[in-house]
């Protein structure tokens, strides 16, 4: 069984940002905690519908109370999709939620079969090469057991940019857009403005601490002709 971390459940004004500029509907939030960005979506956005799916039985009654529907299922075993067939959504989230899972790849290929032609995938995924991986390698001459962040240690996979949109594109996925939330130091926020002005830097990769992409479900030719005609 996996489980969501309550400290990756607060403010994500990050999602958010990378939800701005979509028209969406009907939200999924995998790995949804509490249900507390469900909530954030619905205030940005109150004609909205969020439903979450959470590994975490706690958890996922809480995230009831906030949302319209929230499984408790565990992404782990199966075909987690079948527990939500009869659904369909313009928009799936995964916040800090693939580098958790056995099968990453699995999980988001099995999310095609509830997101709509043409719907969106975002994903956030920290960066494992990031500046403090080598300090603690390197220096430290050791690989930390963290509570969140990087080095979590209920992390089951690592990722670098060019392995996260590989996991994307292995999922039939066109990757729409790029963000970055830059961090020094894993405390300090993407709200903090040195950290900031790290994106301008020629080693920006070496400070980006998560990497959020928006992603596309291409339409088949038929719907595309569909679609504009």
């Amino acid at each position: 069984m996996y489980g969501v971390k309550q400290g990756y459940s607060g403010f994500r004004p990050d999602i958010l940002s990378m939800m701005s500029s979509l028209s969406y509907k009907c939200v999924l939030d995998v790995g949804c905690g509490e249900g507390l960005l469900g909530k954030q979506i619905k205030e940005v956005n109150p004609s909205a519908k969020v439903y979450g799916v959470e590994g975490d039985i706690k958890f996922a009654e809480m995230a009831k109370r906030k949302l319209e529907n929230c499984w408790h299922v565990d992404l782990n075993a199966g075909d987690w999709s079948e527990t939500i067939n009869g659904y369909q959504f313009d928009l799936i989230v995964f916040a800090d939620v693939l580098e958790h899972l056995q099968f990453p790849e699995k999980v988001l290929q099995q999310a095609m079969a509830l997101l709509a032609p043409g719907g969106h995938i975002i994903t956030c995924i920290p960066n494992v090469r990031h500046w403090s991986t080598f300090y603690w390698l390197a220096v430290r001459g050791t690989w930390p057991a963290n509570e969140r962040g990087i080095f979590d240690k209920t992390h089951l996979h690592f990722y670098a940019r060019k392995d996260i949109l590989a996991l994307l594109n292995g999922a039939g996925l066109d990757v729409a857009r790029e963000k970055r939330n830059v961090r020094i130091v894993e405390p300090w926020s993407w709200t903090n403005i040195p950290g900031k002005l790290l994106d301008w830097w020629p080693f920006r990769n070496f400070f980006t601490f998560q990497y959020l992409h928006l992603s596309t479900r291409p339409l088949i030719p038929a719907q595309a002709n569909n679609k504009n005609g």
